[in-house]
């Protein structure tokens, strides 16, 4: 056994991201604006946009007895990716001033 045995990577270590300058300077901005009244108002609206279609189909309409389940499948599924959307905007958002505080 090496004396080096300690330091090799088994899969314990934390990955390590480099960042360039141009890109801590886009996370600074997004972490500034997170914290806006402009960025609480576009949350909220996001949330309630959210809200909407895991209630509604993407046209507002309803799931009913008679409904044709393929096409309830196909509306289903562009709601989920309208979803996903909204929330990878608002993880941007959040984790942006994690990005930053890290950096630090």
């Amino acid at each position: 056994m090496s004396s080096n045995a300690i330091t090799n990577n088994y899969g314990i270590d934390l990955p390590v991201t480099e960042m360039t300058q141009q890109d801590l300077v886009e996370e600074r901005k997004a972490a500034k604006f997170s914290r806006t009244k402009e960025y609480q108002e576009l949350k909220l609206h996001l949330e309630q946009r959210i809200l909407f279609y895991q209630t509604f189909l993407p046209d507002g309409s309803q799931i009913t007895a008679g409904s044709d389940m393929s096409e309830i499948g196909m509306k289903w599924a562009i709601a989920n990716s309208i979803i996903a959307e909204f929330n990878a905007v608002l993880t941007a958002y959040e984790n942006a001033r994690e990005v930053v505080k890290n950096a630090r």
